[in-house]
């Protein structure tokens, strides 16, 4: 009797289940702009067109989301520049986009920038400013003696005592490995450890708890999502190592830079957990558009794990 009531139960969830169909209403297409200004470098404005959240990603998508024709200028409270589309370094990664090999639009430490995006009959524009550079007051490199030559690099900054300073962190292994790992790393040798300057995760602050003061502080190392290495898993995760050479490279930024990165790394660490929600991330590009124009004031550092 009980094992018929069970059946009968089962059945009844069963039929009770309903499919549910419903489509999500179109979204008009707009553009994304992804621009940075840096003290030191050319400017570099990524255009790519937007996508229906489960719209296919392949390679042929990929391709498709760049944005060629875009009149794309900049100007530096002087001149105005027309930026041309080329190939461009973005940190490390060749990606289709603008930039201007003018010489006279290097990036200056103090200056505001204005960009302009036209995109057919939609326009954009965005705001940057690269602040001073704040130069770190020490760093070194200490090794956990439990990790043997594993540790994290070490720095002393003195914060200036004015409130609204912000800042980001980047570092790049600039020696190459000496060894092999086992397949598919089994033939790294030769090769420089990280391509391009890293973020770790929590990579930018304001001062808001630390304005005027002296501290140390530690940084993990960042990882490459595009070319992961065959040490960002296991027990090398997250650490430096002792041989390692590092480029270190501090930047200053405006508070609404500091806002989009949180909420970037935010989102990065919640990928994929059914308690998050997909959202827009904060963004200063004004007009048709979405996107950030980011503006870095950098100062580089080198040091030798030992």
């Amino acid at each position: 009797m009980r094992k018929t009531l069970y059946i009968s139960l089962a059945f009844l969830l069963v039929n009770c289940q309903k499919q549910i169909e419903f489509e999500l209403p179109p979204v008009e297409q707009t553009f994304v702009v992804e621009a940075v200004v840096e003290s030191g470098l050319p400017p570099r404005v990524i255009v790519t067109n937007t996508q229906g959240y489960f719209d296919p990603l392949d390679s042929n998508s990929f391709a498709n989301i760049f944005v060629e024709d875009a009149q794309v200028e900049l100007y530096d409270g002087d001149t105005t520049y027309q930026l041309t589309y080329s190939f461009i370094n973005s940190n490390g990664v060749i990606l289709p986009g603008y930039t201007s090999f003018d010489p006279n639009i290097i990036g200056q430490y103090g200056k505001n920038y204005t960009l302009n995006v036209q995109v057919g009959d939609k326009e954009a524009h965005a705001t940057a400013k690269i602040p001073q550079p704040i130069i770190l007051d020490s760093l070194w490199f200490l090794a956990y003696e439990a990790y043997d030559s594993l540790g994290f690099i070490w720095a002393k900054f003195t914060d200036p005592d004015t409130t609204g300073n912000c800042y980001r962190w980047f570092a790049q292994r600039i020696n190459s490995y000496t060894y092999n790992y086992d397949p598919p790393y089994d033939n790294v040798i030769g090769t420089m450890k990280d391509a391009r300057p890293l973020a770790p995760i929590g990579s930018s602050t304001d001062d808001k708890l630390f304005n005027g003061l002296t501290f140390d502080f530690a940084f993990p190392r960042g990882e490459d999502g595009i070319l992961e290495g065959p040490d960002d898993e296991g027990i090398e995760e997250g650490f430096y190592k002792r041989g390692d050479t590092i480029l270190v490279k501090s930047t200053t930024t405006t508070y609404p830079v500091y806002l989009y990165v949180r909420a970037f790394e935010n989102q990065a660490v919640s990928n994929g957990s059914i308690f998050s929600s997909p959202g827009n991330l904060p963004y200063n590009i004004q007009g048709d558009g979405l996107g950030m124009f980011i503006g870095y004031g950098v100062s580089y550092d080198t040091l030798i794990c030992e």
